[in-house]
């Protein structure tokens, strides 16, 4: 019987995690059909929320809002809102494997479960690992990447728009100017 007790309580919290994981993805899909059904309203929410008072990104004379309007273009929010119903029915997927296995105490269930669970975390150490060997690299290439928009993009006088705001609000947060300081 105190055997018994501990795998119940591991049961238990299995199944509580994966339900509350379940919940989660399920809000996800739900706000991922929502970008994909109705963009307007989202754009009418996003614009609202930035022009309202007590926003801390009106402080910066609007240009906030001005890259925001240039940002939240349909088809941006259409990738967004695909990209939320893959990742939420992904993870929904694989919480309810664990969740049903945990209650129907399924061999297949936990054991597809516990394999995806593996994959999952193999590709995080294959991530972590590219990124440490591939550091310098990434960076010299972000670097370049930086470069040019700054050269390219970026504008001075009256019309401005989101690429320069957005240097302008980095630099102005950062103290700094351009990617290597004054160069």
């Amino acid at each position: 019987m105190v055997a018994d007790c501990g795998a119940n309580c591991a049961r238990w919290l299995l199944c509580l995690a994966n339900f509350v994981f379940i919940a989660v993805s399920t809000c996800v899909v739900i706000a991922g059909t929502w970008l994909a059904a109705d963009k307007a309203s989202f754009i009418n929410l996003t614009l609202n929320v930035t022009s309202s008072e007590i926003n801390p990104a009106n402080s910066s004379n609007g240009d906030a809002e001005k890259i925001l309007k240039e940002f939240v273009e349909p088809a941006v929010i259409e990738q967004a809102a695909y990209i939320l119903i893959a990742l939420g029915a992904f993870l929904f997927i694989i919480s309810f494997l664990g969740y049903c296995g945990a209650i129907k105490e399924s061999r297949v269930l936990l054991t597809a479960y516990g394999i995806f669970l593996i994959i999952i975390f193999a590709l995080q150490i294959a991530l972590i690992l590219l990124s440490t060997i591939y550091k310098s690299q990434a960076e010299h290439h972000s670097k370049g990447f930086l470069k040019t928009s700054l050269s390219k993009y970026y504008t001075t006088g009256t019309n401005k728009d989101a690429v320069t705001h957005s240097w302008d609000l980095v630099m102005a947060h950062m103290s700094c100017c351009g990617v290597d300081g004054f160069d």
